[in-house]
């Protein structure tokens, strides 16, 4: 699906929980040397992800959500009221009923937003932003909050159970990846496009038979479960992204030079460096996340933008992806 941009990234929000839990100490946590032979450091050296940050055993999805989204509202001095939609598209959500987008909105003063939730695993986050350029399009709406609060710590737990209570090395392999994933919130305001600045375009492309590669559900007990097979999910996200790479660029009228800022979703070192290379854009270019703070899921794409530090004018090309698997590719100047 190809879809036109109409509207700019006017502030950007993020936060971060103060706790850093090392990728050794999870790997400690389960014995990982004593019950399969492999190293503490195993982690960090196939992924390059050394730590993440963990929020409170108790934090909900929407406390990291509200912290990112206060702080995208103060940067830009906007009033609450004048958000006319509050789209929040985390993995995890407060609860099932109602769209945990109505605390958010209740606890940031945004009166006046119509409230809605978006999941789609790791994705979601330029889902969401597609959805508030779409409503900014039709004239409804002039400001949209997309947020997002990701706490995957709480399955981690589970995780680490779930290993101590089958050590299998074939438990171990489908479960460990869980554990590569870090807890953090971020929040964009969109507004309707200038002369000089907003998105361009989007891609998007999903493919439903990989649906199996990565999941977190509940099985009959009402107990939560998951998998990710690491290896396969970057594979075929890699070559998803390699058959829309082209047309991306011939659609933006842009080369790979033209590019600013290549942001990523950010799964470890290799698969990043792949994207890089695909997109023909140097690693200069594309600033990493992954090392300090994990796979953040769908706060990945605004904690790298900030990260970044793009300037006005600044030509951002944007590589999502998510299980499923769904990927896509923005074009956009800040």
């Amino acid at each position: 699906m190809n879809m036109t941009g109409h509207c700019r990234i006017a502030s950007i929000g993020t936060y971060l929980p103060d706790q850093v839990v090392s990728s050794s100490e999870l790997m400690d946590e389960i014995q990982s040397e004593h019950l399969f032979g492999i190293s503490n450091t195993w982690i960090e050296e196939l992924t390059g992800i050394h730590s993440r940050r963990f929020a409170a055993s108790d934090a909900k999805p929407s406390d990291l959500a509200i912290h990112a989204g206060r702080r995208a509202l103060e940067k830009c001095n906007m009033d609450p009221k004048d958000i006319g939609m509050v789209l929040y598209c985390g993995i995890d959500r407060d609860w099932i009923e109602p769209a945990t987008s109505h605390r958010i909105q209740r606890e940031l003063g945004c009166i006046n937003a119509t409230c809605l939730d978006i999941s789609n695993a790791c994705h979601g986050f330029s889902n969401g932003i597609s959805v508030g350029d779409a409503m900014i399009a039709t004239g409804a709406i002039e400001n949209v909050l997309v947020v997002t609060g990701e706490v995957p710590s709480h399955l981690i737990r589970d995780v680490i159970k779930d290993i101590k209570e089958n050590p299998t090395l074939e438990n171990f392999h489908a479960k460990v990846g869980g554990f590569t994933t870090g807890d953090a919130g971020g929040a964009v305001i969109l507004q309707r496009a200038s002369a000089t600045s907003g998105i361009k375009n989007y891609r998007f492309d999903s493919r439903g038979r990989y649906t199996d590669l990565c999941y977190y559900k509940f099985d009959h007990t009402g107990k939560r479960c998951g998998q990710m097979i690491m290896d396969r999910i970057s594979a075929v996200m890699i070559h998803m992204h390699q058959s829309l790479i082209a047309g991306t660029y011939k659609l933006l009228n842009w080369r790979p030079d033209d590019v600013d800022h290549l942001i990523c979703h950010q799964v470890g070192s290799k698969p990043h460096h792949r994207l890089a290379k695909l997109a023909g854009i140097s690693l200069e270019k594309a600033p990493t996340i992954f090392q300090s703070y994990g796979n953040l899921t769908t706060a990945t794409l605004p904690v790298t933008l900030e990260v970044a530090r793009p300037q006005v004018g600044d030509k951002i090309l944007i590589l999502g992806a998510g299980s499923g698997l769904s990927i896509s590719q923005i074009g956009l100047v800040l």
